[in-house]
């Protein structure tokens, strides 16, 4: 009894969220059109469409790289000022997994990405396949944001 007293008081269990039961359809179905908007902002070269799924502390977890943090540095991340531009030529991900709670959710794809740089030292096409979990949470309003994003290049 003492126990579940001092559990039931503890600061993480006061301040922390109820996280209770599971994704329902309608969750599910907003967090796969918040992938497929993802996508198509990528394709439709749209900054503003991406940066808006992220929360404003998201963080996203590059390979090999410290992670970056909030909106602003997001978007300097993927799109610097330097005069260099990276457009996605193709984009899929097909979902290998989905779960979690009314707040708090994981996707998990398999992506194939292909894209043109364009720089002062030149043009490059690249292209990778990744593993991508993507956690959203629920904002104020109820609505599914994008908190972190972590993706793991995967053998051709």
């Amino acid at each position: 009894m003492l126990l579940g007293a001092l559990l039931a008081t503890a600061p993480w269990a006061c301040t922390a969220p109820p996280n209770t039961g599971s994704l329902s359809s309608s969750d599910s179905a907003a967090i796969r059109a918040i992938d497929a908007a993802f996508v198509r902002g990528w394709l439709q070269d749209d900054t503003a469409a991406v940066l808006a799924l992220f929360s404003p502390d998201a963080q996203l977890h590059p390979p090999g790289a410290r992670a970056v943090r909030g909106r602003a540095a997001i978007r300097a991340y993927w799109w610097p000022t330097d005069g260099s531009h990276t457009r996605i030529t193709s984009f899929t991900r097909r979902e290998e997994r989905i779960a979690g709670s009314p707040t708090l959710a994981m996707l998990r794809t398999a992506a194939e990405l292909s894209w043109e740089s364009v720089s002062a030292t030149g043009h490059s096409a690249q292209t990778s396949r990744s593993t991508d979990v993507v956690l959203l949470a629920t904002d104020s309003t109820g609505h599914w944001r994008i908190v972190e994003q972590i993706w793991v290049p995967t053998p051709d």
